[in-house]
């Protein structure tokens, strides 16, 4: 110990309840001239916990997420915004990025990549994959982070309670007609979301954890004593234990969760969705050993790629490329089965109810009459006949054409029946 460590450590220990305010205060003034002074101790540890739940927010226009509709690759794509409602009751702002349908053909389903952003960015950093997965015929769905962006919230939690707000997300999307497998691509805080969440979540169709830490405790305690931040001066060891009892309580009390909980490396162990892990070689924030530990312990077919750069350089097109061509061996686009007409997906397509036969089915009756021998009453009978069947649905398939035909004719025919002859 040292006089430059001995104003931190006060500043500490009083918030602790060790030691009294004022007599921090004293001793401070005693060694202020030789080590830090009471408000770098104080901004010291608000830096640490709010690297942790408060990063700085980002700011963006919707303009910047680019136009409605564009052309990637030959393939035609819109983009639709919307906003979903987590059970937390946050509002999250997301954007849906999907091949356009043929509104002359059938539904067809596309593969969904659902991009998660690092605990400082926003669904702007997904944007430029938008023209490499359609350009692939597979959607992206991108969305800001509770307490990122243009979403609500006042506090990130590094993955504990958006692995919930992803939940969310992915219901929402298994519950749209054009969507098929999904597969999740997380980079830092997105990462370690994707990772918790997997576990608890087998139909997942791959995996991408670029950057992901293995434990925040881990993480906290390499911050505390990296020399690579702006802290006042790093933290020694033995000093380390009670800045993270300050930083666990205070966490808990502005973003309730437990930093002791926030342990990828246990979910790593239940997943089993193909994964690729993704590090840079020289990434000081996340140091790349836990990449290696996640790997390691990951029981799903699994991949590692180490990349030049830091924690937030940008991913060249060849590592993009790799991870896409990734997504579309496990994700299959080509596979997807063609659904039910885009008629029947249009809300404003509807069916009139009138006999249980839509209006474009073409019914003609044909009157005969039969005179009964020996009898001088005459039965009139009606027989229905179908005209040739048309199109009501464009390209329907044959089965479900007839089978739709078949069940209104009975229908129609047992009413005229019960009219006529009472049958």
């Amino acid at each position: 110990l040292t006089s430059s460590h001995f104003p931190a450590l006060c500043h500490l220990m009083s918030c602790l309840g060790t030691t009294s305010s004022s007599r921090c205060i004293a001793k401070q003034d005693e060694s202020s001239a030789n080590g830090l002074d009471d408000l770098n101790a104080i901004q010291y540890e608000f830096k640490l916990w709010n690297l942790i739940i408060r990063p700085p927010r980002a700011t963006y226009d919707e303009s910047d997420l680019g136009p409605a509709e564009f052309v990637a690759g030959g393939v035609r794509a819109t983009r639709r915004d919307v906003k979903l409602r987590t059970q937390r009751g946050v509002l999250l702002s997301c954007s849906f990025f999907s091949p356009s349908q043929d509104k002359k053909a059938e539904i067809q389903r596309f593969p969904v990549v659902v991009y998660l952003h690092g605990n400082s960015s926003s669904r702007l950093e997904a944007c430029n994959l938008v023209g490499a997965l359609i350009s692939q015929r597979m959607a992206l769905f991108c969305f800001d982070a509770a307490g990122c962006g243009q979403s609500e919230g006042e506090y990130v939690s590094l993955g504990w309670h958006e692995r919930d707000d992803l939940a969310a997300v992915i219901s929402f999307l298994r519950r749209l007609p054009t969507c098929g497998q999904i597969g999740l691509w997380g980079r830092s805080m997105g990462a370690a979301t994707a990772l918790m969440h997997s576990g608890r979540d087998s139909d997942l169709g791959a995996l991408c954890l670029d950057s992901s830490f293995a434990s925040l405790r881990q993480l906290v305690e390499e911050l505390a004593q990296s020399k690579d931040f702006p802290w006042p001066l790093p933290v020694p060891s033995w000093l380390v234990g009670a800045v993270l009892a300050i930083i666990r309580v205070r966490v808990k009390a502005l973003a309730d969760f437990d930093i002791e909980d926030l342990v990828p490396l246990h979910h790593a162990r239940r997943s089993s969705a193909p994964a690729i892990f993704l590090h840079g070689r020289r990434d000081s924030f996340i140091q790349l050993r836990h990449s290696q530990q996640l790997y390691d312990a990951y029981s799903g077919s699994k991949e590692f790629i180490m990349v030049e750069g830091d924690h937030n350089s940008a991913r060249g097109g060849q590592v993009v490329g790799h991870i896409i061509n990734f997504f579309k061996r496990c994700l299959r686009p080509e596979l997807h089965t063609l659904m039910v007409p885009t008629l029947l997906s249009d809300p404003q397509f509807a069916v009139p109810s009138l006999d249980g036969v839509p209006f474009r089915v073409p019914v003609r009756a044909q009157h005969t009459s039969t005179d009964l021998a020996k009898k001088d009453k005459k039965k009139t009978s009606f027989v229905l006949k179908a005209c040739r069947q048309t199109e009501i649905l464009p390209r329907c398939s044959s089965g479900a054409r007839n089978q739709l035909t078949f069940h209104n004719t009975v229908v129609r025919e047992a009413r005229l029946c019960g009219t006529a002859g009472g049958a």
